[in-house]
């Protein structure tokens, strides 16, 4: 039985960084420890839900356009974080809140960091730089304009070091956590054991266990792409022309900017929503399509699925390198998907069994990993040494 706590969590408006520490929030909750979570107010009903009381960030007005209300937030986020922290044991944020270790230490309390993506260093960061598109890792390509931004931000947050780089691999807390195993992390063994955990993804208790499988026939290929993807008319109907004669069930997830009439003529094997409860179709598909968002491959993992990754920007090139690389899965690159390389692709996955076979190991120990039940043992157990 630990004492009870007063934890601090503070996020940024994105999707991926944010999803995985909602059931980190809940466990914490349940466990009888009292939760405050800064975020943006347009999360504020998916944190109540997780029994955590919510704290909008400071000065941040609702009607900036969607760009820069991101951009502000940072900034919005330390602010808030610096005005109510000195009365909680500790701060958790997601590695995407650069200045949360250097808040932490400002504010006197102990800091625990949370990767929604690989664990980093310098060498996993120039990756991303390389291949990651013209997207945030971006910056980390060209060393005078991340010199330049690594300037703005240590003025702006006191930060002890004057680069991104160092910031994020130097000034570390003691105890940081993955959202996946050791066995998929690249360059695993750089990272010190004491210091980094892989804990698996979070898969938590969701509500999700009411689709409708009566009229789908295995094996079922499920498609479901990021949101830089899914406003791709083009994409859903080469998919569309890729299995229309196949024998399989395709489920695609579309969106809410792709309209279905957008798409042509549906054949009778396609099941095509705005949303689908994503883990309730891993659990029965053959094949999951995806842009190698990391959280959606660490829950492709945890069920066992072989994936074809067609990844857009960031850290998905790398990802779906080594989905190719640990044989789960392949990587096809978005110049060169059409209508006949989807099928064979997807034909070679579905026909080899090794894919699945591989999976298996990943599978098992994803399942053994401890999820946000073993972050929140390990962070209360630090708090009461």
């Amino acid at each position: 039985m630990y004492n009870k706590k007063k934890i601090l969590m503070v996020n940024l408006p994105f999707s991926g960084h944010t999803n995985p520490t909602l059931e980190l929030a809940k466990t914490f909750v349940l466990l009888g420890h009292e939760v405050t979570y800064v975020h943006s107010p347009d999360w504020k009903s998916k944190i109540e839900k997780t029994g955590a009381y919510f704290i909008p960030y400071d000065d941040y007005p609702i009607s900036l356009p969607a760009f820069k209300k991101e951009v502000k937030s940072w900034g919005a986020a330390y602010q808030t974080v610096q005005r109510i922290g000195k009365e909680f044991d500790c701060l958790i944020y997601e590695m995407l809140f650069l200045p949360g270790k250097a808040l932490a230490d400002q504010l006197g309390i102990p800091a625990f960091r949370l990767f929604s993506t690989f664990t980093i260093n310098e060498k996993v960061l120039k990756d991303f730089g390389k291949t990651g598109g013209w997207y945030m890792t971006s910056i980390f390509r060209y060393p005078s304009l991340s010199k330049i931004v690594s300037r703005i931000l240590q003025r702006k947050f006191k930060l002890p070091y004057g680069s991104i780089v160092k910031e994020m691999t130097e000034n570390a807390p003691k105890l940081n956590f993955t959202y996946t195993i050791k066995d998929f992390q690249i360059y695993s063994d750089d990272f010190e054991a004491s210091h980094y955990k892989y804990v698996g993804p979070s898969i938590g208790n969701r509500e999700d266990d009411n689709f409708d499988f009566s009229k789908i026939q295995p094996p079922i290929i499920y498609i479901s792409l990021g949101t830089l993807l899914n406003t791709s008319v083009r994409f859903f109907r080469k998919c569309i022309e890729a299995f229309r004669y196949q024998k399989v069930s395709v489920i695609m997830s579309i969106g809410n900017v792709v309209k279905l009439e957008q798409l042509g003529e549906i054949p009778n094997n396609f099941f095509i929503y705005s949303f689908v409860p994503q883990l309730e179709i891993l659990r029965k598909a053959s094949l999951f399509i995806t842009h190698g968002g990391m959280n959606s491959v660490n829950e492709a993992l945890y069920y066992g699925t072989p994936m074809l990754v067609i990844p857009v920007g960031n850290d998905q090139p790398t990802v779906a390198r080594q989905i190719e690389a640990l044989h789960l899965g392949k990587y096809m690159k978005q110049k060169d998907v059409d209508s006949v390389s989807l099928q064979l692709a997807a034909k070679e996955i579905l026909d080899n069994h090794n894919y699945k076979n591989r999976l298996q190991e990943f599978q098992i120990k994803s399942q053994i990993a401890g999820g946000n039940a073993e972050i929140a043992k390990q962070i209360l157990t630090e708090l009461d040494n």
